[in-house]
């Protein structure tokens, strides 16, 4: 089997093709791509230290709404962005109930439909 090496240039590509053969493009003049960067604080939410705060979901796109899932996929929680991109869980799930330690998978959405997952992990 005949090794391969993946060079990476500074720049932003399309990648096509299968595993076996990628090939990377330039987008053509005009195409804007973005990358979210989304911040998720206190990660990890300790009850010790952070046990008047929330879990803030930053730098969202105004009015995308998170979905927080258990590890075993299990929905916990809707939450929606502001107006200033800021989500806020209180650590609770839909009915108001507290949830448990462990690690919560979030998906945000954005009003073009484009997703951001992640994951914040909960230590009581």
């Amino acid at each position: 089997m005949k090794a391969r090496t993946l060079l990476i240039v500074l720049g932003v590509y399309f990648f096509t093709g299968s595993s076996a053969n990628v090939r990377a493009e330039e987008p053509s003049a005009g195409v804007a791509v973005t990358v979210p960067s989304v911040r998720v604080y206190p990660n990890p939410w300790r009850s010790d230290k952070h046990q008047m705060y929330p879990i803030k979901i930053d730098m969202l796109a105004p009015a995308s709404d998170v979905i927080l899932f258990t590890i075993a996929g299990q929905r916990v929680r809707r939450l929606s962005a502001d107006s200033t991109g800021l989500a806020r869980w209180e650590l609770d799930n839909d009915s108001g109930d507290r949830v448990a330690s462990g690690v919560y998978l979030y998906i945000a959405t954005d009003t073009a439909g484009q997703r951001v997952r992640g994951k914040v992990a909960v230590i009581r």
